[in-house]
């Protein structure tokens, strides 16, 4: 009953490791406004994380009686639930089981009553996963804050500036740091807007830098008639303030907003206050209610083949070489950081913690020091951080290991359904990237040598993909297709 995703559409995964994480809970609520990637949020979590998931989809107005027949397809019942003992009683039976309902619009009132009284009776060993663009409907503040549920909220599913580069790079459309960072100021990272913008970017051969015009010029009437379509069901007066936003009008009335924000229709709840998204607006509506970023120039960090760090063209030159070590180690993890504990393990292994404490806080001035150089200290923190856990800001810290192996895995995933040109995408972006072993300089160090070889593999099953993909699809079409790929072009 999963719908197929199209080629374009990234892994999440770090979406699909915290909805893991809490897989424990009985509820966990995805709530956003349309368009946030909520469906691929729980089809990725299911494809990839779920052991025993079951997904249901939940048409909009959907009753009661709608809901049992959707979830009992899903569970592939002989015959349908005619009640909710029914249903409760064949979920006990397929239990453990986590089941996603994934509402298209919200259902009517009966309905809406069936899905909480299911959360109130969930039998043992049985979560849900529930997908909705009103926290009023369901009540979720009320279940979030007795510790019945977890919220995955408009800004956990919103695209990252890493999320819109390795979307840029696999449709391979042009881009510098700055293009993305303005991307994400433009979009608040709203991946139906940012996927659709660098989307019709690679069909015109448009840069990142001018995606987001192009596709207002060229696809605004079809987003336009998006908005309108997830207006039908709302009321009236609900319908016209969205309206009144769309046409770039203020509203300073924070009532109005919250209560927008609350059934999903476009506002988001900022540190700020409340909003509207600012994508909605025909009139830049982000230069009136958002803050400007000052980007920083972003640092290229490249890990395979011999290390270099540099910004704005500039090489990172380094104090010491343990602390150049200590800079690649804190990249090469997936989420750049690392504790200050784990560090002493593998660079002090034996020695007294005041010794490494020390150690470790000289090599942290001496990092600060060395960008510093180039940047300044007032931008040191845009880059790295160090607190009782070290951390380099993958948002304007770009790592080579990083985009390949996010390349790889969305490449692997649409290899195995079958979705070929897809996968070729993904593969020849990782190809790419691949410049040679893993930090040459350092192979002889334990904690480079079980990467590398990992990473070698990777890549040898990147480039037999390659050539089978080409092979099948000269064969299915009798020509070849117009792809080149040479590993490190």
């Amino acid at each position: 009953m999963m719908p197929r995703l199209g080629p374009s559409i990234v892994r999440r995964q770090g979406l699909e490791d915290w909805l893991g994480r809490f897989k424990s809970v009985p509820v966990r609520f995805l709530v956003a406004p349309p368009g946030f990637g909520k469906t691929m949020a729980l089809l990725g979590y299911l494809r990839n994380v779920a052991t025993n998931g079951i997904y249901a989809p939940v048409g909009p107005g959907a009753g009661a009686e709608s809901i049992w027949s959707a979830v009992g397809r899903g569970l592939q019942l002989e015959a349908p639930a005619a009640s909710h003992d029914e249903l409760v009683k064949a979920l006990a039976a397929r239990a453990p089981l986590e089941l996603a309902l994934d509402c298209d619009g919200a259902p009517d009132a009966g309905g809406v009553d069936a899905m909480l009284a299911l959360i109130d009776d969930l039998p043992d060993d049985v979560t849900l996963l529930i997908a909705c663009r009103s926290r009023a409907a369901f009540h979720v503040g009320r279940y979030v804050n007795d510790g019945t549920a977890v919220l995955c909220d408009a800004e956990r599913l919103a695209f990252d500036a890493a999320v819109i580069r390795h979307v840029a790079e696999t449709l391979n459309v042009p881009f510098t740091h700055p293009d993305v960072l303005r991307m994400l100021e433009v979009t608040d990272g709203w991946p139906q807007v940012v996927s659709g913008a660098l989307r019709k970017a690679a069909e015109d051969s448009v840069s990142l830098g001018q995606a987001f015009e192009h596709w207002r010029m060229r696809h605004g009437h079809l987003f336009n008639e998006f908005i309108a379509e997830s207006l039908k069901a709302v009321s009236e007066k609900e319908a016209d303030l969205v309206l009144k936003l769309m046409s770039g009008s203020y509203l300073d009335d924070r009532a109005q907003l919250q209560a927008l924000e609350e059934q999903g229709l476009f506002v988001i709840h900022t540190p700020d206050g409340y909003r509207p998204l600012r994508a909605l607006s025909r009139s830049r509506l982000y230069d009136r209610y958002g803050r400007r970023v000052q980007p920083a120039t972003p640092m290229q960090v490249r890990l395979f083949g011999w290390f270099l760090a540099e910004i704005d063209r500039q090489p990172i030159e380094w104090v010491r070489r343990r602390d150049r070590q200590i800079f690649k180690y804190i990249c090469l993890q997936p989420n750049g950081t690392v504790s200050r504990t784990e560090l002493g393990q593998v660079f002090w292994p034996g020695a007294e913690k005041h010794l490494v404490a020390q150690s470790i806080r000289t090599a942290c001035s001496n990092i600060r020091k060395a960008i510093a150089h180039i940047v300044g200290f007032k931008q040191v923190e845009a880059y790295f951080r160090a607190g009782d856990e070290l951390c380099v800001d993958l948002d304007n810290v770009i790592v080579d290991v990083n985009r390949f192996i996010a390349h790889v895995n969305d490449a692997d995933e649409q290899y195995n359904r079958s979705e070929l040109r897809a996968a070729y995408a993904h593969y020849r972006s990782a190809a790419r990237v691949y410049r040679g072993d893993l930090l040459i300089g350092d192979a002889h160090e334990s904690w480079v040598a079980s990467l590398d070889t990992a990473l070698k593999q990777r890549h040898v099953v990147v480039l037999e993909r390659i050539a089978e993909i080409i092979s099948t699809l000269d064969y299915q079409t009798n020509e070849k297709p117009n792809l080149r790929l040479v590993s490190g072009e």
